[in-house]
């Protein structure tokens, strides 16, 4: 066969994975998580194309060189791998958990990737039963199910692109890491997020270091604190709007609708007309408030600012993100992406990049120390750090590692906090701030569902850490921060202060799920909420959540 006849048989094989893994694949997670990204599809998606189409041209043309024996060989494994690929992507992905910036818990797979890699067996040994044994209908075989899957994946791609967004000019609003080390000379409200740190977990490190929060004695620590939603969203935006989460509506509207009412507009008006300047300093601000322009209400360092994106390391990202997709679970692990690996894709081009991974917080605290900022009076500072997110990645004395125990991360992020609060001291303005320790929500897993909740007043101090067992929810955190500043919070629910050991508090817990017996809901990968009432402490939420849900309620769309 000459060479011209053999590349027209191989090109529309080689095209299936190149269209798979190098176009719609990038493609549909972008779009697919588009509100996660501080980037935009233009920053990487001609690149992915042209590259995609120079390989597949490429490849081409060097199989074709084969002998015709040899190159039907290769075809056939091609084309099985490339179908089994395209099956992965669209029916076989089930078993992936919620990408919420945290590893995939692979051992709760059992036998599935077994049984998954069983099936692409399956596939490629058809693939080469039909070359072999079926060889007049290989031909029009090899063309029309590459043709007809490339075609299908083509149209998506294109479908994505004209749907598109327009792209902009890099100069857009982003939330500013300028000021994430200075503070105010006078009033300082400042409130450490560590993300998903429980009761439990605390309790569990305590245990390895018993004077792990000896640097608290000034806090009283609650120890029966409720965070009403479990994940980060929507706990975040409940936790700073004060609006309760709509089931029925789409997330992003409902965090428009959040951030827009009356109620945060009014709250975050009060601050500022108390001369606070306000600054957040988080990451996946889309997924967790949404549009960014939500956040302009409340703080001030969302501002406009020109980036620049790292083209070579978001395409080796998207590259793996892609691969993950289509390939067994067998081979998953090896192509896993974090959200953290995307937190310096973006860069300011004058600087400003937010920091919020434990230990890089920690080496730019240790590098830039705190600086109080004399062009302000008084400020709210929110710190959300990535807490115990796994990776552990954090030892006990705050340094970066390659892997450490939940314990020794929880140790850490003490160590960090107990550094940020002597320097308080040093610069003299410890005193007077108000310093809440908590988190938007506990794990995920086992008896920690329950946030820790630190808070220190202002000028309060005590021989030793206090424990009250009063039943507080972050549900009480505008009404609190009202009443700390001398502001009625009548219209807010109630404070922390106004709850006392032994009440009763009728407090509810919604925690976002995946159930098979109900619907996938696009754009997301949880789709129920489980509604669990307790009255009590953490012994009653824990029981009841082991008993299993009072209620479901079904996800909505993105």
């Amino acid at each position: 066969m000459k060479y011209l006849a053999k590349l027209k048989k191989i090109m529309l094989i080689v095209l299936l994975p190149f269209v798979s893994y190098g176009i719609l694949g990038p493609l549909e997670i972008f779009f697919g998580n588009e509100k996660d990204f501080a980037f935009r599809y233009t920053d990487f998606a001609w690149s992915f194309i042209g590259i995609s189409v120079l390989a597949w041209l490429l490849v081409s043309a060097l199989l074709a060189i084969l002998p015709e024996k040899v190159l039907g060989m290769v075809g056939a494994l091609l084309l099985g791998l490339g179908t089994a690929s395209y099956i992965q992507n669209m029916f076989m992905n089930i078993k992936l958990s919620e990408v919420d910036g945290s590893p995939m818990r692979w051992e709760e797979l059992g036998v599935f990737p077994i049984v998954n890699i069983l099936i692409w067996l399956i596939i490629v040994a058809t693939v080469f039963a039909v070359y072999f044994f079926l060889k007049k209908y290989w031909d029009m075989f090899a063309m029309a199910v590459p043709g007809f899957l490339s075609a299908v994946q083509l149209i998506a791609a294109v479908s994505l692109l004209i749907t598109a967004s327009p792209a902009d000019n890099g100069i857009e609003l982003q939330v500013s890491g300028e000021k994430q080390f200075t503070v105010a000379p006078n009033e300082n409200i400042i409130v450490f997020v560590l993300d998903t740190l429980g009761n439990t977990n605390l309790e569990r490190m305590l245990d390895a270091y018993p004077d792990a929060i000896d640097g608290l004695k000034d806090f009283t620590f609650y120890d029966n604190a409720d965070c009403h939603y479990y994940c980060t969203f929507p706990s975040m935006t409940h936790f700073l709007t004060g609006e309760d989460f709509d089931f029925e509506m789409q997330s992003q509207d409902w965090m428009r609708q959040a951030w827009e009412s009356e109620r945060a507009s009014r709250f975050w008006s009060e601050l500022k007309e108390s001369d606070y300047s306000c600054r957040l300093f988080a990451s996946e601000i889309g997924y967790v408030y949404g549009d960014i322009n939500n956040l302009t209400v409340a703080f001030d360092n969302v501002e406009p600012m020109e980036t620049t994106v790292k083209q070579g390391q978001l395409l080796s990202l998207f590259t793996k993100m892609s691969v993950y997709r289509y390939v067994p679970y067998l081979l998953k692990p090896g192509f896993e992406v974090l959200t953290k690996e995307f937190d310096e894709i973006v860069q300011y081009i004058d600087g400003g990049e937010i920091t919020t991974d434990n230990g890089l917080f920690y080496q730019e605290l240790k590098k830039q120390g705190l600086t109080i900022d004399g062009s302000e009076q008084n400020a709210l500072t929110i710190q959300h750090l990535a807490g115990i997110h796994q990776p552990y990645t954090l030892n006990a004395d705050a340094d970066i590692v390659e892997e450490a125990s939940v314990e020794e991360t929880t140790r850490g992020l003490m160590v960090i906090v107990d550094d940020y609060l002597q320097k308080l001291r040093d610069l003299g303005v410890y005193d007077q701030a108000t310093i809440i320790i908590t988190a938007d929500h506990g794990a995920w897993y086992g008896d920690d569902t329950q946030p820790i909740f630190f808070i220190k007043g202002s000028n309060e101090t005590h021989e030793e850490l206090q424990v009250n067992t009063a039943p507080v929810s972050l549900d009480d955190f505008q009404a609190t921060i009202l009443e700390i500043i001398g502001k009625d919070y009548s219209q807010y629910g109630t404070s922390i202060y106004d709850w006392a050991e032994g009440d009763i508090r009728d407090r509810t817990v919604y925690m976002r799920m995946t159930d098979d017996a109900y619907p996938a809901v696009e754009g997301s990968s949880f789709n129920v909420y489980y509604q669990y009432s307790y009255s009590t402490n953490k012994e009653e939420l824990n029981r009841k959540v082991g008993e299993g849900p009072e209620a479901v309620l079904p996800a909505t769309p993105w």
